[in-house]
């Protein structure tokens, strides 16, 4: 073998392992499989029903930008019935802080927690629902990436939400954390194959939580790995089960 073909074969065998790690250090996209409850849900912010209870948590919600551990501590989970998919978030925070309190105003700008669901992934709209500590919503139908409806001309009947807190929504230090739930008719998912899902139906879905005081950080379940929330590619996967 010559010089040349050996530096050849060296060169392709290290750009082959270096496309190897690389693929290696990004993380797999996350599957939560969302149980079926026939207790219906208080919507109150409270989770204390029993199926709250029952359900797993979907996992720690990392850094958005790069997968890395997270110092904020979020728990959320999923269940659903024949009219509604339910969700609980649960956010440690130390410093509650938002001032909205308007219905589709710009929430993403201060502390809130953020759902994006996608019920076909083969085409491209996605439903986007935002809720701060003071229990401001924000609803949002996109046909595609980045390009919502006008915010209040879709403005959803049915859905439901509520938050309860352990401190003060005020800025200042001393508080110990807020709950939010929501409840999201099937109604509106309009892409969904099924309504309600059967089980093995498989949906799209990533859940984010923006935090600003004392620090600014932006969080996922998914991590997207860009500045940006909007990567459907990125969004993770929810399995319903009927259990």
């Amino acid at each position: 073998m010559s010089i040349q073909t050996k530096m050849l074969v060296t060169a392709l065998c290290i750009a082959s392992y270096s496309m190897l790690t690389a693929d290696a250090q990004v993380p797999r996209l996350p599957v939560y499989e969302v149980t079926q409850t026939r207790m219906p849900i208080n919507v109150d912010g409270k989770l204390d029903e029993e199926a709250w209870t029952k359900a797993q948590s979907v996992g720690d919600f990392v850094n958005n930008s790069d997968g890395s551990k997270s110092s904020y501590k979020t728990e959320a989970k999923l269940v659903y019935d024949e009219n509604f998919l339910y969700f609980a978030f649960r956010c440690a925070d130390d410093n509650i802080w938002s001032t909205l309190k308007r219905r589709d105003e710009h929430l993403w700008e201060e502390e809130v927690v953020e759902v994006f669901l996608q019920a076909d992934s083969r085409q491209p709209s996605y439903i986007e629902l935002e809720v701060n500590p003071l229990g401001t919503m924000l609803d949002i139908y996109l046909l595609g990436i980045r390009q919502p409806l006008h915010y209040e001309s879709w403005n959803s009947e049915k859905l439901r939400w509520a938050v309860q807190l352990v401190g003060i929504v005020d800025g200042k230090a001393g508080d110990d954390y807020w709950t939010c739930e929501i409840a999201l008719p099937m109604e509106d998912i309009v892409t969904a194959s099924r309504r309600p899902p059967q089980p093995g139906d498989r949906w799209r879905m990533n859940l984010y939580r923006a935090e600003h005081l004392p620090n600014v950080a932006l969080l996922a379940w998914s991590p997207t790995l860009e500045n940006d929330f909007h990567v459907p590619k990125r969004f993770g996967e929810i399995v319903f089960t009927g259990r």
